[in-house]
């Protein structure tokens, strides 16, 4: 069974941090929308590092999420955590042209 997407945002130092979770598809957008309602900015790292499988749904999802942080709320985004195959489907569908994936 697919563990459900959830978050748990939390400060370090000086950036929050999104601790990411689960499954990334069509459940998780209420999820976001809510994750997006409390980033205060000016930066936020995403940690994929607890996430398993994105469907394409998934990355739309995520393609909003960061495009609403990014242009409409000026938030600077940093990915991180991500395994093989989500590091390669973020490349392919764009997502590190609104974010930058750090180490």
């Amino acid at each position: 069974m697919e563990q459900q997407f959830s978050y748990q945002l939390v400060q370090e130092g000086q950036l929050e941090t999104a601790l990411l979770a689960g499954t990334i598809d069509s459940r998780a957008e209420t999820a976001f929308s809510d994750l997006q309602k409390k980033v205060r900015g000016p930066a936020l790292v995403l940690d994929f590092a607890a996430v398993g499988r994105i469907n394409s749904m998934g990355i739309a999802l995520v393609l909003r999420f960061l495009k609403q942080l990014t242009k409409e709320q000026g938030v600077q985004v940093q990915v991180r955590g991500l395994n093989q195959i989500n590091a390669m489907l973020f490349k392919m569908s764009g997502v590190f042209l609104m974010a930058k994936e750090v180490r």
